[in-house]
């Protein structure tokens, strides 16, 4: 690809131009209209600018901040992150919000263990998803406990986990939860800034 060109004007030299002593250079003219144009124009840009950023975080993304220390030590309390809406269907290893329609009632940030059609076992801190174990590395601590699960996730549902599993009331205790309440997938963690990162 080529660079953009340009017309340039180039002005005669000087010793080709008849002079006559008369001759005065013109001056331009400073007109209002330029300044009410140029009021306008940043007007509309503002104006553009303010639009897409709210499309953007009604449609599209919108910024969240943790609550609560079920995550660790992916995510914890008081991180400021970004969450990915549009046209999101979960996935396995997921971080997700969903909102406050929930068996708790309060909006919820955990991984997608399974989806629809899934058969989740979990037995004895251990993950079986359609027969197979997962490896879990983001887990706080590799050795915890709770209530045994054994359950084919309905279509349209989740099984949810809390990374801290030791205290993290997620779905072992209120069962699967529905994919139409997904706010969105925790994409980046921006705050705090020594440990900004982005997330699959």
């Amino acid at each position: 690809m080529q660079p953009d060109e340009k017309e340039t004007a180039v002005s005669a030299a000087a010793d080709d131009v008849p002079q006559t002593p008369d001759a005065q250079p013109e001056q331009e003219s400073a007109h209002p209209d330029h300044k009410i144009t140029g009021v306008l124009s940043w007007i509309m840009t503002m104006g553009i600018t303010v639009a897409a950023v709210l499309l953007v975080c009604t449609f599209i993304a919108r910024p969240g901040r943790v609550s609560g220390n079920s995550m660790q030590n992916t995510c914890h309390d008081g991180d400021f992150v970004i969450l990915w809406e549009l046209n999101y269907q979960p996935q396995h290893g997921d971080i997700v919000v969903v909102n406050s329609n929930n068996a708790l009632g309060d909006n919820l940030i955990k991984r997608v263990i399974g989806v629809g059609g899934d058969h989740i076992v979990v037995s004895n801190g251990v993950v079986i998803r359609n027969g197979q174990r997962l490896q879990e590395s983001y887990v706080k601590e590799q050795t915890w406990s709770g209530p045994n699960v054994d359950i084919t996730v309905p279509k349209g549902q989740m099984f949810l986990m809390g990374d801290n599993r030791n205290h993290s009331a997620d779905s072992r205790y209120i069962g699967t939860v529905s994919d139409n309440i997904i706010v969105g997938k925790v994409t980046v963690r921006l705050f705090p800034f020594n440990a900004i990162r982005t997330f699959q």
